[in-house]
């Protein structure tokens, strides 16, 4: 097999440190939060920067036990689709 495939599968891609997807969505969800809050009640963006980094430590703390949470949360997003059952049954099934 070639060497690409096997690194990209055994090393998944990471931002220092952090697991891409939850790294690129902690930054995401707080950058806009800390602009907000200085805008609107003119908060300190320290406080906000101390957030970013103890987020982005407990997120090099779940890579680190599961180093593929990143591909994790991308499967969640794809099973979380409301499916129709071509059969009358209790719950989704994962039929077309």
């Amino acid at each position: 097999m070639r060497e690409e495939i096997l690194k990209a599968v055994a090393q998944p891609p990471k931002v220092l440190w952090a697991p891409m997807v939850p790294a690129i969505i902690n930054l995401g969800i707080q950058f806009p939060m800390m602009f907000m809050a200085m805008g609107v009640a003119d908060v300190n963006p320290l406080f906000f920067i101390f957030l970013i980094l103890a987020g982005h430590i407990a997120l090099v703390f779940a890579g680190l036990k599961e180093p593929h949470l990143s591909q994790m949360l991308r499967g969640y997003g794809q099973t979380y689709i409301k499916t129709t059952n071509l059969y009358p049954v209790k719950g989704s099934k994962f039929e077309p």
